[in-house]
């Protein structure tokens, strides 16, 4: 027959459950922590995407001034514009609304500058700035080309192209 000690199994329970315990709140701690990394992550996330609106609306607002310059200029006026390469790490095309032969541009009050690209989630996103609607031209070139005869769209990465006005008419072509 075996002989035990009532003391000896009290703090041999005791043990155990400071064990328990000590594990309870090891899991706990550990799930906050795994939560709290996942709340900073999305506000990350928000930051990123907010971020990368503010830009693209910067490019097509700067872009949009660009155009309503050399309008206002007149006839010889030349500029050189350099687009950002990236949008925060990301491609992007600058699209500028223009009027069709049959709307004319008299008709028309206002145009669009687009900005488009794609999120991280793969969703695409854009912005618009708005601007006057001259008649475009556009030098068929390496990242400038025409959309449906009502778009001119420039991808980036083109670095710098002019912006000229050439009898009235906003003519954009590579630098």
């Amino acid at each position: 027959m075996e002989k035990t000690n009532g003391n000896a199994k009290i703090r041999g329970a005791a043990r155990a459950q400071a064990a328990v315990e000590a594990l309870s709140y090891g899991a706990f701690f550990m799930l906050m922590f795994v939560g709290a990394i996942g709340i900073f992550l999305q506000l990350q996330s928000q930051d990123l995407s907010r971020a990368e609106y503010s830009y693209a609306q910067q490019i097509a607002y700067g872009f949009a001034d660009h155009i309503y310059v050399t309008s206002i200029a007149g006839t010889g006026f030349v500029q050189t514009v350099s687009m950002p390469n990236d949008l925060l790490g990301r491609n992007y095309n600058l699209t500028i609304s223009r009027p069709s032969d049959a709307i004319g541009a008299a008709q028309m009050e206002t145009g669009f500058v687009y900005v488009d690209w794609v999120s991280p989630d793969g969703r695409v996103s854009s912005v618009s700035a708005p601007t006057i609607t001259a008649s475009y031209e556009f030098a068929n070139s390496e990242g400038i080309s025409a959309n449906d005869m009502r778009f001119v769209v420039i991808k980036s990465g083109i670095g710098r192209f002019n912006v000229s006005n050439v009898g009235g008419k906003i003519k954009i072509s590579k630098a």
